[in-house]
């Protein structure tokens, strides 16, 4: 054999581990979640594939659970006990994403609404105190590396309220 021809196999060999190297795994569709009776998240994917996320040591639940219109994501408000209230707060916003969880907690006032933005690709969410809606507070941050896109903090106490961007009209719609 000449030396040609061990080297164009040679190549076409490092071409074809590259190319299979380079082929990334298709992300997690997800297709359903719920809170099953036991009071466990579950999320299930187009292969049928169950995942039941761990509760942190100190979250006594999961609330709230909703895939992201794209199906890459999924999110959920994590629940922990409060010594002020005899239900549970909502301290933190989950993101399950291609098998990576995200926990986003602002300033640490429980979280009233939330919602998904950019087909899914975002996560926006409204903060304020248990009673009375004093020092509202809202972000918007990126589903896959968890950055703060964006945030609101509205003046309660200004003459002329500075208008909202769209995304926190959008979490004030959602119940």
């Amino acid at each position: 054999m000449g030396l040609d021809i061990l080297l164009m196999r040679a190549l076409s060999i490092a071409v074809i581990v590259l190319g299979i190297a380079g082929v990334a795994p298709a992300a997690e569709t997800y297709v359903a979640t719920g809170i099953d009776p036991s009071g466990q998240l579950y999320i299930t994917t187009k292969r049928h594939r169950e995942i039941t996320p761990m509760k942190e040591a100190d979250q006594v639940g999961f609330a709230r659970p909703e895939i992201a219109p794209d199906g890459r994501a999924v999110g959920w408000l994590a629940m922990y006990s409060s010594p002020d209230t005899d239900y549970p707060l909502p301290l933190k916003l989950v993101v399950y994403d291609d098998g990576e969880q995200r926990a986003f907690k602002g300033t640490g006032l429980p979280i009233k609404r939330w919602c998904f933005e950019a087909g899914g690709k975002q996560v926006a969410f409204e903060q304020e105190t248990v009673h009375g809606g004093i020092d509202a507070h809202y972000e918007l941050r990126d589903v896959v590396t968890g950055d703060l896109v964006e945030k609101f903090d509205p003046d309660p106490n200004a003459d002329m309220p500075a208008k909202p961007p769209r995304w926190v009209v959008d979490v004030n719609s959602n119940p």
